[in-house]
C-alpha cells in the first residue's frame, strides 16, 4: 500500500510540474496581480471581505442541507454516504504496530501513560495494551466488519429471494419441502444455532486455515438468515398473488416470467431495500454477540500476556466484534477498550436503522414533508394538537371518608324470607310428612341414581314421541282444511312461488334525496378535519321512527384490525384514526346519539312519517394512515366515504352492514351535497363535482373551496400538494373531461397521458353500451398511495401508484373505473347482502370491451378445467355467487365468484338468447333504475322483460345451484 501510494503521489508532483511549465507565462501575469492587489488591502476590506465571505458560504451551506433534506431517498444516500466514508477512511488507514515498552512517551521524549492509557487529548479513545490508539484500531476494523456485514446480507437476499421465486412460481411442490425444513428455525434464536456450529471450528486454534474457517462462518451464518428472508419474499409474494390484476393476469393466460417481471418484481423491490436494511442489522448484531462469546471472524489468534505466562485468544481481522469480544474481559480494568468498538458498532446500527426508517416511511407514502412554512398558525396547531392529546383531570373535589357499610344482596333477603316460611309450615304435619317422603326419595335417588335416570329418560322419550305425533297429526289435519277450503273458492291451480332471492324487491324505487351541507377545516399539522355537518332527512320508511342511524365507516380503523384480508388495507406502517362526534342536535334540540363500531345510532323524538327532521353533528375526524378510502401520505390526502352518512332504509329495515375488505360494501342512495373546506394554500383542493362550478378563494396561507353536488352517492375529496402533482388532461367526443393527477417525480408522463386516453375512449364506449350519457362532464381521476385499491366515485377516480408505473393494465384499470359510473354509482345495489347485482355486470361490462378492443386472452381447455374445478370447490365449500360478502372466505374466492363466475353467467346467457337481448337489458336497467337503488329481484325481471322469459331458473342455476355429491 506504501508503494502504490508514493508511486500516486510522484505522479501528482510530474503532473503540477507540467502544468505549471506549460502556463508559466499566465502564472507569473497572475501572481503579479495577487500581489498588486494585497498592497491594496486595508483591514476594514479584509473584514468586508471575509464577511461576506462567511456570509456567502453559510447560506451554500444552507442551500446544501435544503437540498439534502428534500431529497426522495434523503435518509437512504445520505446513510449510505456515512457508511462509505467510513468504509473509505478504514480502507486508507493504517494499522499501528503493537509495542511491548511498558510506558508511552512523546515525541519529546515525555512521558504520557503506561498502555493501556485512558482517554486522552493524545489518545481521544484511548490504548490498548500494546500501547495502540483505539482510534486507529476501530478505523482499521470497519472495513472488515462492513465488508462481512454486506457481503452475509447480499448472500442472503440473493439465496433466499432466488428460492422463494423458483418454490412459487416454477416448482410449487418443492414449497412444502424447504418451508417444513426452515420451519423450525423461526423459532430457535439464531444466536444459539450459530453457536453450536461454529464452536467447534472457531473456539480454540484447531490447525484449521483462518480463510477456511472464514468461509465456514459465512456459510454459517447465510444459512442462519436464509429462512427469514425465504419466509418474507415468500409472504409478500403471497399477498402479491392475492391481488386482483394479477389473478385477471393468470386468468387471462400471462405465462410466469411475465408474471414475475409485470406484477412480482414491481411491487418486492422496494420491500427489498426494506428487508437489506434489516438484514444488515441482524447480522451487525449477531456478530457483536458472537464476539461477546469469543467467537471471531476467521478464527481466535493466541497471544501471550507481557511479562506473564497466560495466553488470550484476540480476533485475527480486527473486526468491531471481535474487538469489543477480546476486550470484554477488561471492562473494569481498561473500559475505554470495550466500549470504543461498541460505539462505533451502534453508530453503524444507528444509521442503518435510520435508512430502516426511511424506506418503510417510503413504502407507507409517509415522507415527512419539509416545505411545510414555520408560520404562527402551524405553531399555533401544533401547540394545540399536543395539548388536545394530553388529558389532565382538574376541579375534582376531595371526598369526605365514608364508613363502611356491609352491603345486602337480594339472594340473602330472598333466604330470610324463605327460612321464615318454612319455620311456619315446619308446624302442620302434612308438610312435615312429605318433607320426610322427599328426602327419602332424594337419598333413594343418590344410591340407585343409574336405574332411576334410565326410567325418567325413557319415560321422557315415550311422553315426546306421543306429543310430537299428535302435533304432526293436527298439522296434516289443518293443511287438509286449507286445501279443501282453497278447492271450495276455486283459488288458481299455480304453484306458490318460493321464498328466495327473486321472491321481492326489497329497494325503494323512490325516495327523498338527503341534504348534506358541511362546513370543515383540515388542519395538516396533525392530519384532522374538524367540521360541522347539517343533514335535512326526509322520513320516507312509511312508518314513525325512534331512531335513525349514520354509517362512519373511518371508524373501522380505531383499533388495531387483525386477519390476512385486512393486511393489504392496514398496510406496512398503520396508524389508527377515528371520528369523534361531539354533539348532535335534531331540530336544534341536544339529542342523545351511542356509537357502536361504525354505526351512530340517533334517538329521535316523533319523527312521524312524511315528515323532515333536521340534524347538527359537530365531530373530529382523526385521519388514519392506511390504504383504506380516507387517508394521507407526504403528498395528498383522498377522502372517499369520509362523512357521516345516513344508512338505507328500505323493506328489510335499516341495513347497518359493517365495513369490510372485500368487494364494494357501501350501500347508500344518491344524496345533494354542498361541502366547504379551509385548508393550507399548499394544496390544491377537488372534488367529484364539477371543477368549473366550484368557489376557490385564497387569502394568505389559506384557501376555502366550495363544491355542490346533486344526485351522487358519495362525496370525495382531494387536497393534492402542489409541489408534487400535475395533471394530465383528454376532451371526449361529447366534450366529457377528463384530468388525470400523477406525481411526476416518481410515475411516468406516457402512463398517465394512456390513462386519461384510455379513460376517455372508455366513456364513449360505454355511453353507447349502456344507452345513456353520464350526467357529469369531468372525470377526476387521483393517483393516490402504492397500496390503496383502486375505489371509483361519481366524478372522481382513487387510483394506486401501480396504475403509473410500467405495468400494462393501467388502461384496464381506467376502463374498470368508468363502469362503475354508470354501476355502483348512477345504479346503486346492496353490495354487501347481493354483491353479484352489479359486480358481476360490471366485469362482464369490462370483458366485453376487452374483447373488442383487442385485450382478450384465450384460455387453454387445462386452465378452463382447473377454473372449474376452483368454482366447483368453492361451491361445495358453501360460498355461492349469490353469498353475501360476510360467507366469504378470502378475497381470491370472491373474486373467482364475482369476477369469473359472474360474468360467465351474462356470457354464456348473451350466447344463448342471441339478438343483443343481454345488452338490450343491460340498457333497459340502466335507464330504469339511473339515481335509484336495484335488488336481484329487479335485474332479473328486467331480463324477463327483455326477451327470457326463464331468466329466473336461468340465474338460480349459477346463483346458486343444487350440489350433488
Amino acid at each position: 500500500m506504501s508503494r502504490v501510494r508514493s508511486i500516486f503521489a510522484t505522479a501528482i508532483g510530474l503532473i503540477t510540474i507540467i502544468i505549471i511549465y506549460i502556463n508559466y507565462k499566465n502564472l507569473k501575469i497572475g501572481i503579479a496581480w495577487v500581489a498588486r492587489e494585497t498592497r491594496k488591502l486595508t483591514f476594514q476590506k479584509i473584514k468586508n471581505g471575509l464577511a461576506i465571505m462567511a456570509k456567502y458560504l453559510f447560506q451554500r451551506f444552507k442551500a446544501l442541507l435544503r437540498y439534502i433534506n428534500n431529497l426522495k431517498y434523503r435518509n437512504i444516500i445520505v446513510g449510505a454516504t456515512i457508511l462509505i466514508l467510513l468504509f473509505v477512511v478504514s480502507w486508507f488507514t493504517e494499522p499501528i504496530p503493537e509495542s511491548n515498552e511498558l510506558l508511552i512517551f512523546d515525541e519529546n521524549g515525555k512521558f504520557v501513560a503506561a498502555p493501556p492509557a485512558p482517554p486522552s487529548l493524545t489518545f481521544p479513545l484511548g490504548t490498548d495494551l500494546g500501547a495502540r490508539s483505539m482510534v486507529n484500531l476501530i478505523l482499521v476494523g470497519v472495513k472488515y466488519t462492513l465488508g462481512a456485514v454486506l457481503g452475509i446480507t447480499l448472500a442472503r437476499l440473493l439465496a433466499g429471494t432466488l428460492l422463494a421465486l423458483l418454490t412459487t412460481l416454477w416448482y410449487p411442490g418443492l414449497k412444502q419441502y424447504f418451508s417444513a425444513f426452515f420451519w423450525p428455525f423461526r423459532y430457535i434464536p439464531p444466536l444459539l444455532v450459530g453457536i453450536i456450529l461454529i464452536i467447534p471450528a472457531a473456539a480454540v486454534p484447531v490447525g484449521i486455515s483462518a480463510k477456511v474457517i472464514l468461509e465456514y462462518q459465512i456459510l454459517v451464518l447465510l444459512l442462519i438468515g436464509l429462512p427469514g428472508v425465504y419466509y418474507f419474499i415468500l409472504d409478500i409474494m403471497g399477498e402479491i398473488e392475492k391481488q386482483p390484476y394479477v389473478l385477471s393476469s393468470k386468468l387471462m393466460g400471462a405465462s410466469k416470467f411475465h408474471t414475475l417481471v409485470r406484477h412480482v418484481w414491481p411491487n418486492i423491490k422496494s420491500h427489498l431495500l426494506l428487508l437489506t436494511t434489516q438484514q444488515v442489522l441482524s447480522v451487525l448484531q449477531l456478530l457483536t454477540f458472537l464476539g461477546i462469546f469469543t467467537l471471531y471472524l476467521g478464527g481466535p489468534h493466541p497471544t501471550a500476556l507481557t511479562d506473564t505466562p497466560r495466553m488470550i485468544y484476540r480476533t485475527i481481522t480486527n473486526e468491531l466484534a471481535g474487538m469489543a469480544g477480546q476486550n470484554f474481559w477488561l471492562i473494569r480494568r481498561a473500559p475505554w477498550m470495550f466500549y470504543s468498538p461498541i460505539l462505533l458498532i451502534a453508530f453503524i446500527a444507528i444509521v442503518v436503522n435510520w435508512m430502516k426508517k426511511g424506506v418503510e416511511d417510503q413504502i407507507a407514502g409517509m415522507v415527512p414533508v419539509k416545505h411545510r412554512g414555520n408560520t404562527a398558525e402551524v405553531h399555533d396547531a401544533k401547540e394545540n394538537a399536543s395539548l388536545s392529546r394530553s388529558f389532565v383531570l382538574m376541579g375534582l373535589q376531595e371526598q369526605p371518608p365514608v364508613e363502611h357499610e356491609k352491603k345486602v344482596y337480594t339472594s340473602d333477603f330472598m333466604r330470610e324470607k324463605l327460612r321464615t316460611v318454612r319455620g311456619y309450615l315446619t308446624r302442620c304435619s302434612i308438610y312435615r310428612s312429605v318433607e320426610k317422603v322427599v328426602v327419602k326419595a332424594a337419598e333413594y335417588i343418590q344410591d340407585n341414581s343409574k336405574p332411576v335416570f334410565t326410567s325418567i329418560l325413557t319415560v321422557s322419550i315415550v311422553l315426546w314421541a306421543g306429543i310430537f305425533s299428535y302435533a304432526e297429526y293436527r298439522e296434516n289435519e289443518k293443511a287438509d282444511s286449507k286445501e279443501k277450503t282453497e278447492k271450495s273458492v276455486e283459488a288458481s291451480a299455480e304453484s306458490k312461488e318460493d321464498k328466495d332471492f327473486f321472491s321481492y324487491s326489497f329497494t325503494n324505487k323512490e325516495h327523498v334525496p338527503v341534504i348534506y351541507k358541511a362546513d370543515l377545516t383540515y388542519q395538516d399539522a396533525d392530519a384532522t378535519l374538524k367540521g360541522s355537518l347539517h343533514v335535512s332527512t326526509t322520513n320516507t320508511t312509511e312508518t314513525d321512527q325512534d331512531k335513525i342511524y349514520f354509517h362512519l365507516y373511518p371508524n373501522q380503523f380505531k383499533e388495531p384490525i387483525d386477519g390476512p384480508e385486512w393486511e393489504f388495507v392496514r398496510g406496512p406502517s398503520p396508524v389508527p384514526g377515528w371520528i369523534d362526534i361531539q354533539e348532535i342536535k335534531v331540530n336544534n334540540k341536544k339529542a342523545d346519539f351511542k356509537v357502536d363500531g361504525t354505526i351512530l345510532e340517533i334517538q329521535m323524538k316523533d319523527w312521524e312519517k312524511e315528515a323532515t327532521a333536521e340534524l347538527d353533528l359537530q365531530f373530529n375526524f382523526q385521519l388514519p394512515t392506511n390504504y383504506s378510502n380516507a387517508s394521507y401520505d407526504y403528498a395528498a390526502v383522498w377522502l372517499g366515504n369520509f362523512l357521516p352518512k345516513q344508512a338505507v332504509y328500505d323493506k328489510n329495515g335499516w341495513n347497518l352492514d359493517p365495513y369490510s375488505p372485500i368487494g364494494f360494501p357501501f350501500y347508500s342512495e344518491t344524496a345533494n351535497y354542498d361541502v366547504t373546506i379551509k385548508a393550507a394554500s399548499k394544496f390544491e383542493i377537488l372534488s367529484n363535482a364539477e371543477e368549473s362550478h366550484a368557489i376557490v378563494e385564497t387569502q394568505g396561507e389559506t384557501t376555502e373551496y366550495n363544491a355542490k353536488v346533486e344526485n351522487v352517492r358519495d362525496f370525495a375529496l382531494v387536497l393534492l400538494d402542489k409541489q408534487y402533482y400535475q395533471m394530465q388532461k383528454f376532451m371526449t367526443k361529447d366534450d366529457t373531461e377528463v384530468n388525470v393527477w400523477y406525481r411526476p417525480a416518481t410515475d411516468k408522463e406516457e402512463k398517465a397521458h394512456s390513462n386519461a386516453m384510455g379513460a376517455g375512449q372508455s366513456i364513449e364506449f360505454f355511453t353507447e353500451f349502456y344507452g345513456t350519457a353520464l350526467p357529469y362532464k369531468e372525470l377526476d381521476i387521483i393517483r393516490t398511495a402504492e397500496g390503496n385499491p383502486q375505489m371509483a366515485y361519481q366524478g372522481m377516480i382513487f387510483s394506486p401508484s401501480y396504475n403509473f408505473s410500467d405495468n400494462n393494465f393501467g388502461s384496464l384499470s381506467m376502463a374498470d373505473g368508468v363502469i362503475r359510473q354508470w354501476l355502483s354509482g348512477m345504479v346503486g345495489s346492496q353490495g354487501y347482502k347481493e354483491p353479484w347485482v352489479n359486480e358481476s355486470l360490471a366485469i362482464y361490462s369490462l370483458k366485453t370491451y376487452m374483447g373488442e378492443k383487442g385485450y382478450t386472452a384465450k384460455s387453454s381447455a387445462e386452465e378452463q378445467l382447473k377454473q372449474q374445478e376452483e368454482i366447483s370447490r368453492i361451491q361445495r365449500e358453501g360460498q355461492f355467487l349469490s353469498s353475501p360478502i360476510s360467507e366469504f372466505k378470502n378475497i381470491n374466492d370472491y373474486i373467482i365468484m364475482m369476477n369469473l363466475h359472474g360474468s360467465n353467467m351474462y356470457m354464456e346467457l348473451d350466447y344463448l338468447v342471441k339478438a343483443g337481448k343481454v345488452r338490450k337489458a343491460l340498457k333497459q336497467y340502466v335507464n330504469e333504475y339511473k339515481n335509484k337503488n336495484a335488488s336481484g329481484h329487479d335485474l332479473v325481471e328486467i331480463f324477463e322483460k327483455a326477451g327470457h322469459p326463464q331468466a329466473k331458473d336461468y340465474f338460480k342455476t349459477y346463483l346458486k345451484p343444487d350440489l350433488k355429491e
